[in-house]
Order: structure tokens, then sequence, then C-alpha cells
């Protein structure tokens, strides 16, 4: 397998910056904060397989993935053959080669089969936290092509919990094949033109099938349908007019070629000319009498799709996560090498301090994802606590509106280090930049994120929870370095209390107006909470106190009003530490604890 270096064409801009080196063509080996995830939250009986799997991973990710991920987004976009030569309506969506043998790796690793089919070499399932650090290693070179992968999650999912022996027998097992051959993609047809984000507002309905019982004719357009042309896809239709909003739909399964080979009454009007994640084909779909199983109880199919929704969720939170990442990768391995006047420009404090920024932000956010997504495993026992399962639809909106919003920030602080060469399509730069938008308004923007917040806080008093969470968590840190932690966060959380006293009896206009400056607080309670909790694990596992400077440096950006506008008395933390912070070197507690006047907490 190739390896192939972050996509910098050296040779056509500066021989100032050298080749890249074989050994550097790895996302997972070169990533000691993920190979600190895997011990970290993998079961201790599964890190060494998944040492193994992830090592493959990231090599191919850097490698042969990356060249097609760059075809794919400039000449190898998916094309749509409306009709064939004799004039019929055959809607066919046509991929690259490279494309299919992208999908053909990636499913053949079991990023969903594992999930519901025991690995072979373990005996056993594997949680989600494993997936989805595949995910983040596919994200860092094709967030378009990771949304297919979160499709065919979802299918499986909803098939898995809800569906009938039958639909199981034919369907699910395509959706957790390993083999192309006999792989089903999967997909989500939810949103239509005149309702958006308010799935109430959907107008396509479900008609049942006389003496076939769970079959319906679904008719209706749906306007964004990512991964058109997959050959299952979950939609939700409305099979009871009388009941209005959300309560009349119900969720169906509608194969893209029906059981008898014929194809279904499906069609599309046609592609959608995105700014990024060109990997992804996304349709205008008109339904015409589509033939669509039934999943479960006719009057659940939102509760079911919001149930998938969550999953997706997390995928993108992910993705953001895998992006970040990418665009720290080449961030920095282009500082080190790009000379300005006589010295490489990562020996500059100001692009030492954005180097450290991004890799805040992305380690930061990757660790408190992973933490979530212990919850979300939580879930999906028989009897899950009440408790997990309101952290995780607590966290979960929380975790992807963040850093939906901070993949956009790090891809434009990468372009800005790279300078005018980060605006030159040779390089991936640009390409995540295009890629990270979307991350802010795939399944939910900032709006609906907060209004879903203020939802789980209300139904379920999942802010309760939270607070009780963070409060048991700064009770276990016993390091002198995590007790300015302890005693900021407790005043935190009784700022946070008392803002959350207050606004719960304001009018809906105000309420829902400060939704998000709470969402900002909570989000910034909650990371800070798991970077200590990683900072003391480290310290005592390694003896390396990094992760405390990172704490510190996170309460400056996200909990400080800095006197006199941060210009007087900074210790200057980023640059300070900036060997140890960006090649995760080793920080002494006796190195910290010197500097400790030095630091407002």
């Amino acid at each position: 397998m190739s390896k192939v270096q972050p996509l910098i064409d050296t040779r056509a801009y500066s021989d100032n910056i050298p080749h890249p080196q074989p050994d550097e063509g790895n996302f997972y080996t070169a990533d000691p904060n993920l190979r600190y995830l895997v011990r970290r939250f993998l079961p201790q009986s599964m890190q060494e397989w998944a040492e193994r799997e992830l090592t493959k991973m990231g090599a191919y990710a850097a490698g042969e993935m990356d060249e097609r991920a760059a075809y794919t987004d400039r000449e190898g976009k998916p094309r749509l053959r409306k009709y064939n030569r004799l004039g019929e309506d055959v809607s066919e969506i046509l991929t690259n080669d490279g494309y299919k043998r992208t999908v053909a790796d990636v499913y053949g690793t079991g990023i969903v089969s594992y999930l519901f089919q025991p690995v072979p070499e373990l005996g056993q399932t594997v949680p989600y936290t494993y997936s989805y650090m595949l995910g983040y290693l596919v994200s860092q070179t094709e967030p378009g092509f990771y949304c297919p992968v979160t499709l065919t999650m979802s299918a499986a999912y909803l098939l898995h919990r809800y569906g009938s022996a039958e639909q199981k027998q034919r369907y699910l097992t395509g959706l957790i094949s390993r083999d192309y051959n006999t792989l089903f993609e999967g997909a989500t047809w939810l949103t239509e033109r005149q309702g958006g984000s308010d799935v109430g507002a959907n107008a396509t309905v479900a008609e049942p099938i006389a003496g076939k019982p769970g079959l319906y004719r679904l008719t209706g357009e749906k306007f964004f349908a990512s991964n058109a042309g997959a050959m299952v896809a979950t939609v939700l239709a409305r099979v009871d007019s009388s009941k209005p909003g959300t309560k009349g739909l119900g969720l169906f399964l509608v194969p893209w070629v029906k059981p008898d080979g014929e194809r279904n009454r499906i069609s599309v009007r046609r592609l959608k000319e995105k700014l990024g994640v060109n990997a992804v084909p996304s349709a205008e779909v008109l339904l015409e009498g589509a033939e669509g199983y039934l999943i479960g109880n006719p009057e659940n199919g939102f509760k079911y799709m919001a149930e998938a929704l969550n999953l997706s969720r997390i995928c993108n939170a992910v993705a953001s996560v895998g992006i970040m990442r990418r665009a720290f990768y080449e961030a920095a391995y282009y500082a080190q090498r790009r000379r300005a006047f006589g010295s490489p420009i990562d020996q500059y404090p100001m692009v030492r301090e954005m180097l450290v920024d991004l890799l805040l932000d992305w380690e930061v956010s990757t660790g408190a994802v992973f933490d979530m997504i212990q919850y979300f495993d939580r879930m999906q026992g028989e009897q899950a606590a009440v408790k997990d399962q309101a952290l995780a639809r607590l966290l979960i909106p929380l975790l992807k509106y963040r850093t939906g919003e901070q993949a956009v920030a790090g891809s434009h602080v990468a372009i800005e280090i790279h300078g005018g060469n980060g605006y030159i399509e040779e390089y991936v730069t640009p390409r995540l930049l295009r890629d990270a938008q979307v991350l802010t308004v795939w399944e939910g923007t900032s709006n609906i994120l907060a209004l879903d917040l203020l939802r789980v806080m209300q139904k379920e008093n999942s802010h309760i929870h939270f607070m009780q969470m963070i409060r048991e968590r700064i009770g276990t840190w016993k390091h002198t370095l995590s007790q300015p932690f302890v005693r900021r966060l407790e005043q935190e959380l009784e700022l946070l209390q008392d803002n959350l006293r207050y606004l719960m009896q304001q009018p809906p206009e105000y309420l829902t107006y400060k939704l998000k400056p709470l969402a900002d607080h909570m989000v910034d309670l909650y990371s800070l909470a798991c970077l200590v909790g990683e900072a003391e694990d480290q310290l005592t596992q390694d003896g390396n106190a990094r992760k405390y400077v990172l704490a510190h440096l996170y309460v400056k950006k996200h909990l400080q009003q800095p006197a006199k506008r941060g210009i007087q008395d900074d210790p200057m933390l980023d640059v300070r530490f900036f060997k140890q912070l960006v090649e995760y070197r080793t920080v002494t507690a006796e190195e910290l604890e010197g500097l400790l006047p030095l630091w407002q907490v």
C-alpha cells in the first residue's frame, strides 16, 4: 500500500520545503492523541486488534484514499444519467472507479458490519467507539464519503432495532455486509422543500397497499436526498393526515430495486451542485408511488428517526474533529518546513500561537466527543440507565454544535498558515474548508441544536444530570495540578445553575434568544472536565503533565475575560511549551508547579 504524504507539491511552489519522508504517511501512527484514546476508551481485550486495524486504516486514509478523494472532488464528482438511449428515465447515479474502490475498502474494514456481527478474531461485536475511530480517520481524507457510511449505519441501526424478521433477512444482511458485491449502501431521505428542519411540515404521503400488510405506496418529493441511488433508503411519510406535525409520520424502508428485480418508482430530478463534500451524491428525489415497507409502529416514525439522528449527529462531530486533525497536521507539517526571513515559520511566536490554538480546539474536542460516545454506547444496552440516556441526548447536540463551528475555523487557520499556497487547490486545505462548512448545517443548524437542547432539559431534566456528572468527576481528581480546575469548575457550575434558574422563568422569546450562550457555557464546562480528567489520567499513567498545559490554555480561551485585553502579563504558555505540545513530549509536574503563580484559573 502506497504512503502518500500531505498534499503539498513542494516542487511546484518552493525549494525551501523538503519532500516528506516515507514514515510520515499514516494518520493513526502520527496521532498520539488517538492512540491514547484507544487505551482510554476501548476494552483492553480489544485494544491490540484495534491498534492493528486502525494502523491499516491510517495508512490507507493517508495514501490511496487521499489520492482518490482529490480526484473525486475535482474531476470525478458523481453524475446523473437521467435517460437511456431510448429516452426512458433510468435516474442512474454514476460514480468513478476510484470512489467505488474506496466504498469496497472502507466497508470491508467492518466500519458498519462489526457493530452487528462479531469480529472473527474477537468473537464479539465492537462498540460504536471503535467504528467512530475508523470514521475519524476516514474523515481526515474524505468526510463526503463518511456521509454514506453514516447513512448506511443509521439504516442498519433502525432495521436492527425495529425491523421485522423479513426486513432484516432481506435488507439488513446487505447493509452490514463487508463484501462489495453484496453490500447495500443506505440513505436517509428526510428533508422536503416546504419544511426543511420543520419535519412536521412534510407532505409525502404513504398509502397502504390492499392485501399486503406493511407495504405502502409513497408519493412526494425529497428535496435534499443524501446518497441518492443507494440500494436502501429510510424515509418519513405521512400515514395519518388527521394528525398534524410529526405525530402523523411513519418510517419506511424504500428499496431502489424491488424484490422482483424491477426498479422502484423513484426518479432523480437533478443532483445538487454543492460547495463541498462532492463525494456524496445529493439529489432532489421524486417518489411516484414507490413501494415502501413500514418499519415498526406507524405512530413512532419520527421517534425512530430521532434516534438515528443521534447516531448521525455523532458522525457529524467525528467528521468535524477529523477535519480539524487534518488541518492541524497539514499546518504543523508546513510551518516546520517553510522558511521565511531566515527561519522556519514555526519558530515565530505568532505562528506558534496559531498552531497551538488549532491543536487545542482539535485535541480537546476530540477527547470530549469520544467521552460523549461512551454515553451513546451505554444507551445501546437493554437496561440503559435513565441518566446515561439523558446525558447522551444533551451532549450530542452540544458537541455537534461546537465541533462544526471549530472545523470551519480550524480549516481557515490552516489556510492562513500556508499563506497563498493554502488557497491553491493542489493543497488539501481548500477542500478541508469547503467540506467543513456543511458540518454546521447537516443534521441540524446551530439554532435547531439549541432548541433540541432546550427540549431535553425540559423533558428529561438533563441539565440536572449534567451538573451532577461534572461534580462527580471533579470529586475524583486528586493531583495538586487538578485543584485549581476543581475550584474553577465549582464556580462555573454555580453560575450555570443561577443562569438556568433565571432563564427557565423568562418568556419564550428571551429564553430561546439565550440558548446558544447557554450551550457554549455547558460545552465549555464539559470539555474542560474531560480534558482535566485526561490530564490526571495521563500524569498517573505516563508521568506526563502535558494536557494540564492545554487545560490552562483552554480556560484562558473559553472561560476568562482577560484583564487589559490580554496585552499585559501573559505567560505565553503556548509559546513556552510549543515543542512539548505539538510533538507530544513529556512535561513534568515539577515544571508546571514552578510556573503555577503565573497561571490564572
